[in-house]
């Protein structure tokens, strides 16, 4: 959706009456950003509206007699179809000069929209699953990433890896997450093939097959290795077994990003599929 938007020393009230002269419907307000121009930084209000934004930002600056904005697709830079491209804006000044300035850079590969150092005030989010997350991602939104899959939590790795970790998740659920694992005990019963989980104040039974590929899948692949170098060669022989059966299911399945999270952590660990 196309943005809009006027310098903060405008009235909003009178902004909002100037931009719907021109036939454009408000649909939200973005909030207030700061914007990098050739003479500084300048402060908008910004709008999310229906209807033609092209040329809207000089038709506003001279009417309002502030510095303007205009955002939308006839403001791409780049080629959208090598999935990397950055979200420009127009910005207008009274006098009717004007600059071009990118606030977004998207990534189509990652599905990640990261404001660029000309803007702040922006956020940045990553599209997981259908769903857009606001970045740095809170606790609660990785624990739902976590429950959409392997894909899901492999797009975080390399949204991680490309970005920086800290651009990616927020400081409080790091160190939450730190705190959890730090509480987590794990009790195993080879002989019976279940392993008793304490996380924090809860407490869950798992078959030990499951509890292994569980592991597995997460990239735990320490502690996978910890499981299987303590279990007895019986155990090991039925462990073994396990990931061959997943890995072979999942390749019957054409479902090949599971399938290669499986191959990989086998071969971390030494094991032959």
């Amino acid at each position: 959706m196309p943005w809009v938007g006027f310098a903060v020393e405008v009235p909003e009230d009178a902004g909002k009456e100037a931009l719907e002269s021109l036939g454009l419907t408000v649909i939200r307000a973005v909030g207030v950003v700061e914007v990098r121009t050739r003479r500084g930084w300048v402060k908008l209000r910004l709008y999310d509206v229906e209807g033609e934004v092209e040329g809207v930002a000089a038709s506003l600056a001279s009417a309002l007699k502030a510095p303007a904005l205009e955002s939308g697709p006839h403001l791409i830079l780049g080629e959208v179809s090598a999935r990397l491209w950055d979200e420009g804006a127009k910005v207008v000044f009274p006098d009717g000069s004007s600059e071009v300035v990118a606030l977004y850079t998207y990534d189509g590969f990652l599905d990640v929209r990261m404001p660029t150092d000309y803007v702040k005030g922006l956020k940045a989010t990553i599209r997981v699953g259908g769903k857009t997350y606001e970045l740095p991602l809170k606790l609660e939104d990785l624990i739902e990433i976590q429950g959409r899959g392997p894909d899901a939590l492999e797009k975080l790795e390399k949204a991680v890896a490309v970005y920086g970790l800290e651009k990616i998740i927020s400081r409080e659920a790091l160190e939450e997450l730190k705190r959890r694992k730090a509480e987590v005990k794990v009790e195993i019963d080879y002989e019976a093939g279940f392993v008793l989980v304490k996380e924090g104040g809860k407490v869950r039974v798992a078959a030990l097959r499951d509890y292994f590929l569980e592991l597995l899948y997460r990239g735990e692949h320490e502690r996978a290795r910890k499981v299987y170098d303590e279990a007895p060669e019986e155990v090991k022989r039925s462990l073994l077994e396990t990931v061959r059966e997943e890995y072979n299911a999942l390749k019957e399945l054409g479902e090949e990003s599971r399938a290669r999270v499986i191959l990989e952590a086998a071969e971390k660990l030494g094991l032959q599929l």
